[in-house]
């Protein structure tokens, strides 16, 4: 039997989550549309006015009704600031936002290998962006990292990251909460991209959707780095992430790669190759359509309506558009038109760090019970931590 305190974290969730894809709402329709009595509504909003997560805008504007107007609520988006962090393999991309997705500040740093630890710089990062939120007067609520590799989110753990090269199951998470004393998630960098679009474009009509990130960025080649080309999936269905029970979920090398002239490349191209793109239009175009040919595979089995192309990849969106549509109706076994909406993602070279961002923020405002993961600290769970430290 569930406790009266879990169900006031699974109530409070339900109306932060509720006020937040509904602005402007009153605290009757909160009521009516989620089915818990007036008296639980008045409490828990009273608490969120109080805490300042949520203000009050004025009349609501709804369903006509006898008396005075009802007053309209929504989430304060300077409640908190989050960061979000991308690690690249020679650098570090940061964004700092409020709750609405708005970027306040972006930051880049250099990383330092063989000077200072993963865990270290991406410490100094947050301890730096916590100051500089003192200093707007704005509190840092936490930060979200993203990452090439095979990343368990709900623990925080680094399983594996070939492009860092690091395979000892770092446990980044509770490594950077104890130091920073703010909450922190981590996930792969693909995912991250598909984070974004669920935060920042809630009650979207697109619940099935890829997103193809792909970077023209240093690899690791014998030991040094030289120019080449990354790509990573983030796959969501029905709304949700997918992670996998090992988490490779979009963990991706093409069918046409060529075991016969083995490379660091994921495609069926070499090393050399590699390092002339993206000048090399001619071996682009031929990176994208086998890009295509394997996605139409996917696109097609699970019924996918949205492809959202991240990082270096977005700004090539004529001409990936153009190819994806053409293999995905190729590989189509019926008749009809094969829909499949390609966009750009909106965060365009910040894609993995303003989704990083968004994936904290969709915590915040996730419904304990309700994620892929029962025993994660999200929605009121989370608020309640947030705002104890602050005291």
């Amino acid at each position: 039997m569930i406790s009266i305190s879990r169900l006031y974290q699974i109530n409070s969730s339900r109306i932060l989550q509720h006020i937040r894809t509904n602005p402007g709402i009153s605290r009757i329709a909160v009521a009516n549309e989620l089915g818990l009595d007036r008296s639980t509504i008045t409490k828990i909003v009273n608490y969120l006015i109080d805490i300042g997560m949520v203000l009050t805008t004025g009349k609501y504007h709804g369903k006509a009704g006898v008396g005075r107007k009802a007053t309209a609520l929504q989430i304060n988006p300077t409640f908190g600031l989050v960061l979000g962090i991308e690690v690249q393999t020679d650098f570090f991309q940061t964004v700092l936002v409020n709750l609405n997705g708005q970027i306040i500040q972006t930051e880049s740093y250099p990383y330092q290998k063989g000077n200072k630890s993963l865990e270290e710089q991406l410490e100094f990062i947050i301890s730096s962006a916590k100051e500089k939120a003192i200093k707007e007067r704005i509190p840092l609520l936490g930060s979200g990292i993203g990452l090439a590799g095979v990343i368990d989110p709900y623990n925080g753990i680094i399983i594996e990251s070939y492009p860092l090269q690091l395979g000892d199951g770092m446990k980044l998470k509770k490594y950077l909460e104890s130091r920073t004393e703010l909450p922190v998630f981590i996930e792969n960098d693909a995912n991250c991209c598909c984070w974004s679009d669920i935060a920042f474009r809630p009650g979207q009509q697109h619940r099935n959707f890829l997103a193809l990130l792909g970077e023209f960025r240093s690899v690791d080649i014998t030991g040094g780095l030289t120019r080449g080309i990354a790509f990573g999936l983030g796959i969501t269905i029905r709304g949700r992430v997918l992670h996998g029970d090992t988490f490779s979920v979009g963990e991706f090398r093409s069918l046409l790669y060529d075991y016969e002239k083995p490379s660091r490349v994921q495609f069926s191209i070499t090393d050399e190759e590699a390092s002339s793109l993206p000048e090399n239009r001619e071996l682009l175009l031929r990176v994208f359509k086998e890009l295509a040919f394997n996605m139409s595979i996917l696109v097609n089995s699970l019924d996918i309506s949205k492809i959202l192309l991240a990082g270096d990849f977005a700004q090539y969106k004529k001409d990936l558009e153009l190819i994806l549509n053409e293999a995905i109706q190729k590989n189509w076994l019926y008749e009809s038109t094969k829909k499949c909406v390609i966009e750009s993602s909106p965060g365009g070279d910040k894609a993995v760090s303003l989704g990083a961002a968004g994936l904290f923020i969709s915590k915040l405002f996730s419904v304990p019970d309700m994620t892929d993961h029962i025993e994660e600290d999200v929605g009121n769970i989370l608020l309640e931590k947030i705002v104890q430290k602050e005291d």
